[in-house]
């Protein structure tokens, strides 16, 4: 076989309400059509089923060798919030412990990040926020796979090398129901129930309040509806300074930290709560998910909802865009089924049945690439 006969795999994770880890993939990425569950990671267990789960990222933004910021070595990592109060990171290409083992974090998480070295740190980092609003960073030392001159060896993730050991904690508010640390873990947004406003931002380096949004105006009839914030996604390409919000009244607010303390863009986005939210990697478009199983584009350029997507038949938890910036956007709810979008002509490219009700969708792009990389240096 030439090197022109390869194709990347497509290879997708899924965390469910039972605990479990499930793999779908596609054979290349003209096959999505052939999407498919592949196999599965862990025991069920329904007291330790995943809330949360999100894909590593560079502690920089810089990418490495391979030539994009999804196949960053720390794009090989996927933390993992539990039900019973931990956290983990596993490897995305076998699903073991990448190190640092489970860290108990105190409470049901609300939002877990893991970020590699990078901005000035050698080690990893990883983020976390409990429902009762503990916001925690945790700090590890990491080291490369052993090198022995082969190109997989050379392209395999990192690993940590200790515990994970508190590097800060603090209390970010009274009842937290989603967190987002921004890229580089610079800065922290909470966002809940009961908090008086939408938002607040913190610095993570001094534990301060860099930005809390006022509590959106009265409305004709002089009623302030009481903040409760579902979803939020940091805007890439703003240095932190803008973040997306959805409302369990339906609502979709851009907070922009430029420009005011109120929102800059205040949509009503479908029938119900927004439950995922999720952007392109321009920042020009969001996707927007509710618990009708409504899936939405707004055009943050023009503040307006721009188009629907159709098939998504249960509650959307989770909307994932291609790391690399491709036109592809996954989604998993509650329907079981594993979906993947055009994001231009909004078509389903392919659908995988996975068997639970999933709580979290995430691409597996290092993992793909590497398979390609080795199979690309022996057919040359």
């Amino acid at each position: 076989m030439s090197v022109e006969d390869l194709e990347r795999r497509v290879r997708l994770l899924c965390t469910d309400e039972l605990g479990v880890v499930r793999v779908a993939e596609a054979a290349g990425r003209s096959k999505i059509d052939d999407l498919a569950f592949a196999k599965r990671w862990g025991d069920a267990d329904r007291s330790r089923r995943v809330v949360r789960c999100r894909a590593g990222e560079d502690g920089d933004g810089a990418g490495d060798a391979l030539g994009g910021q999804g196949t960053c070595a720390a794009a090989g990592w996927l933390a993992l919030g539990r039900n019973d109060g931990t956290a983990e990171v596993i490897d995305t290409a076998t699903g073991g412990d990448v190190g640092g083992g489970a860290l108990d974090i105190g409470g049901v998480p609300v939002g877990v990040q893991v970020f590699g070295p990078g901005a000035g740190r050698e080690g990893a980092r990883l983020v976390t926020v409990t429902d009762a609003g503990e916001a925690a960073v945790y700090d590890a030392a990491c080291d490369a796979a052993r090198d022995d001159g082969s190109l997989a060896s050379r392209l395999a993730p990192l690993r940590v090398v200790q515990e994970w050991s508190p590097a800060a904690k603090w209390k970010a508010c009274d009842a937290a129901l989603v967190a987002r640390a921004s890229p580089r873990a610079r800065l922290l947004a909470v966002g809940g129930k009961g908090q008086g406003n939408d938002l607040k931002v913190y610095d993570v380096e001094t534990r301060k309040v860099w930005y809390k949004a006022k509590p959106p105006p009265e409305n004709w009839l002089g009623y302030r509806a009481p903040p409760y914030v579902s979803a939020m996604e940091f805007v890439p390409g703003n240095d932190g300074k803008c973040v997306l919000v959805g409302t369990g009244e339906r609502r979709v607010r851009l907070y922009d930290a430029r420009a005011d303390k109120r929102a800059v863009m205040d949509l009503e986005v479908g029938e119900t709560t927004v439950t995922a939210l999720a952007l392109n990697a321009q920042g020009t478009f969001a996707f927007v998910g509710n618990a009708k199983g409504q899936l939405q584009t707004v055009d943050l350029r023009e503040r307006k909802v721009f188009a629907k997507f159709k098939g998504v038949q249960g509650s959307v938890r989770s909307i994932a865009p291609h790391p690399d910036g491709e036109p592809l956007v996954a989604v998993a709810g509650l329907d079981r089924y594993l979906r993947v979008y055009h994001t231009e002509t909004r078509k389903c490219l392919g659908s995988a049945f996975m068997k639970q009700a999933l709580s979290g969708c995430a691409w597996d792009v290092r993992g793909p690439e590497t398979e390609f990389a080795a199979a690309a240096a022996e057919a040359a």
